[in-house]
């Protein structure tokens, strides 16, 4: 859980857009969902909602998602706070391998939409490592 929530703290401190609080939770829905491993159907029947619910929430649209909070914080493995504020309650310290210390201070120095090709390019590489059909680039 904590490792979770340092996480959503990491990634909303990194992220120097502003958008509208119903987008910013469901951005971080859908970050602890995937970071879950879970498919948007997973989530939904874990809650006991329709995986619309879930598709609705995690493109901004808010609707009840307050009723469903404490049971999709319990599902995502984080507080409800966390899911309303991307903050956790006390400071958890982000434990980095060297490597990872590495490219981290390496990708803050980008700019914004280098970051997201690079993002998207990391995104491709695992999809690929996944399937087996790692190339070199």
């Amino acid at each position: 859980m904590e490792d979770a929530d340092c996480m959503v703290q990491n990634k909303q401190s990194v992220e120097d857009n502003v958008s509208s609080p119903g987008l910013d939770l469901g951005r971080r829905i859908r970050l602890l969902r995937e970071m879950a491993g879970l498919s948007q159907l997973q989530l939904a029947q874990k809650v006991g909602i329709s995986r619309s619910a879930v598709a609705f929430w995690e493109t901004g649209r808010a609707g009840h998602v307050g009723k469903h909070l404490g049971a999709l914080a319990n599902v995502l493995g984080v507080e409800p706070q966390v899911l309303l504020t991307g903050m956790a309650a006390k400071d958890i310290p982000a434990v980095l391998t060297p490597d990872e210390d590495v490219i981290l201070k390496l990708y803050r120095q980008l700019d914004p939409l280098i970051k997201l090709q690079t993002q998207k390019w990391v995104e491709r590489r695992v999809k690929e490592a996944k399937q087996g059909k790692f190339s070199e680039e």
